[in-house]
C-alpha cells in the first residue's frame, strides 16, 4: 500500500521484494543514472536510508570488485532499543 506517495503515512507498506523489484525496473529508465548518482554512498555501495516510528531500512546497488551488480534491501520492523542502524551498517560490511 502507497496512501499517500511520501512515505510517512502509516499506511504505506512495501515489501523487500516489491522494493528490490522495483529498484531492478528503474535500471531500465533513461532517468536512472542521475538517480543512481544522486543515492548517498556507503564503504562503496549507493544506498539509502530511512527511518520513521518502529521501522528501519537501507535499499540500493552494489557492485563488487568483479563487476556482479546487486539490489540490496533490507527492513527491520517493530524493533525496540537504540543502535539499529549500527547494526545494519555491520550487516551491510559483512554483503560487502
Amino acid at each position: 500500500n502507497i496512501i499517500d506517495g511520501s512515505g510517512l503515512s502509516p499506511g504505506d507498506r512495501i515489501t523487500t521484494s516489491a522494493m528490490a523489484g522495483i529498484l531492478f525496473q528503474i535500471q531500465k529508465e533513461n532517468w536512472f543514472p542521475y538517480f543512481y548518482k544522486a543515492l548517498p554512498e556507503y564503504n562503496g555501495m549507493k544506498i539509502k536510508s530511512g527511518t520513521i516510528n518502529d521501522v528501519s531500512a537501507f535499499a540500493g546497488y552494489h557492485t563488487d570488485s568483479a563487476g556482479n551488480k546487486y539490489v540490496i534491501v533490507i527492513n527491520i520492523n517493530n524493533y525496540s532499543g537504540s543502535g539499529i542502524n549500527k547494526k545494519l551498517f555491520r550487516v551491510l560490511d559483512e554483503l560487502k
